[in-house]
């Protein structure tokens, strides 16, 4: 069998955000995972690293759903063997990948597009010199899949059975037409978005993908940048920040929904300015509220707390104004003074 090896055209980060588990089995897979984690140090898409070695059966039970991307560095055969017992179905399995010891190639073998894994091993072979080898169908006919442009951009599908169906026709070079919304008319503009679809301005508060009868519905989730920043902070430089931690995520700004900070910086001139200008919502989110919130993914500061009474601000801020079940995909990150995290809502 041979694979065919596709070099993306690829922004910064359109891998999105990942909690990456990587498993290793001999010492040279170990230094190769400990390069990629030191690689990964300051990226903040990357909410969470883990390097396990051995027991790779037992490993996976354990941390199957626990992360969106797990790495093996060992051999195809060995991950196939152990996964099969746990795959569910492709939207709910995390990306896996493969990569040979020598780090000479990364391999996305489940979830490429909704999972995330050809995005991931795109990154991933890009940091260590490495080619990555994707098979999909409609990346080696360099389209993008409508399950893909939901995943980069931050959309639920009403009916993800219809999938298929708008992905074999794109194949085909048979016409998809993409109806978008005003605030979503930037995809229109988007290379890959223009090479696969034929994209028009709909009346329709939804996105949809159709083709023939099939008609796929893709509704934007809720994106929250929680804020913080220090006293007197212009409203210019808390848009450079958040312009630029969305830039990151290879995201325009324009994809903002939503702006959450805390209380004791509900009069930050800066933080006001931002959302006058990017005319979105400002949520103030309660002391107490603040400090009563828990997530595993949120990080302590020690300097917050001995301030305000809290940990953390901007992460606690965009995970509760994005609502239960929410995910954060871009963790707290300092720009000139102002703080920036990112969550996306469940649905």
């Amino acid at each position: 069998m041979s694979f065919v090896h596709v070099a993306l055209n690829m922004g910064y980060n359109k891998g999105g955000s990942m909690k990456l588990a990587i498993i290793t089995i001999t010492p040279r897979a170990q230094k190769l995972a400990e390069k990629i984690v030191d690689e990964l140090a300051d990226d903040p898409t990357v909410i969470r690293v883990d390097i396990f070695n051995k027991n790779v059966k037992q490993t996976l039970k354990n941390i199957f759903n626990s992360y969106d991307c797990i790495v093996g560095i060992m051999a195809t055969g060995i991950m196939v063997r152990n996964i099969c017992g746990l795959l569910k179905h492709k939207i709910k399995d995390p990306a896996v990948l493969v990569a040979d010891e020598t780090g000479e190639h990364v391999l996305s073998l489940v979830s490429g597009h909704l999972g995330g894994g050809n995005d991931f091993a795109v990154k991933i072979a890009n940091l260590i010199g490495a080619d990555p080898i994707i098979t999909t169908s409609t990346d080696l006919n360099h389209k993008l899949g409508v399950d893909t442009l939901a995943r980069r951009y931050l959309l639920s599908m009403d009916d993800p059975s219809k999938i298929k169906t708008i992905n074999t026709a794109l194949i085909n070079n048979e016409r998809v037409e993409l109806g978008v919304t005003p605030d979503f008319d930037f995809l229109l503009e988007n290379t890959e978005v223009k090479e696969s679809y034929n994209g028009f301005i709909s009346s329709s508060n939804e996105i949809e993908a159709s083709y023939g009868n099939t008609e796929l519905f893709l509704k934007p989730k809720k994106l929250v940048a929680g804020i913080g920043a220090k006293k007197g902070v212009s409203g210019e430089t808390v848009i450079h920040a958040v312009e630029k931690a969305m830039k990151i995520l290879g995201l325009p700004l324009r994809r903002l929904n939503w702006i959450a900070t805390g209380e004791m910086k509900k009069n930050e001139p800066g933080i006001i300015d931002l959302s006058l200008k990017l005319r979105l919502p400002l949520e103030i989110i309660s002391k107490d509220v603040l400090k009563n919130f828990k997530h595993p993914d949120c990080s302590k500061s020690d300097f917050v707390m001995q301030k305000f009474g809290i940990f953390g601000v901007c992460e606690p801020s965009a995970f509760i104004a994005a609502g239960q079940g929410s995910e954060l995909i871009f963790k707290k990150t300092a720009f000139h003074g102002v703080t920036v995290a990112l969550a996306v809502s469940k649905n």
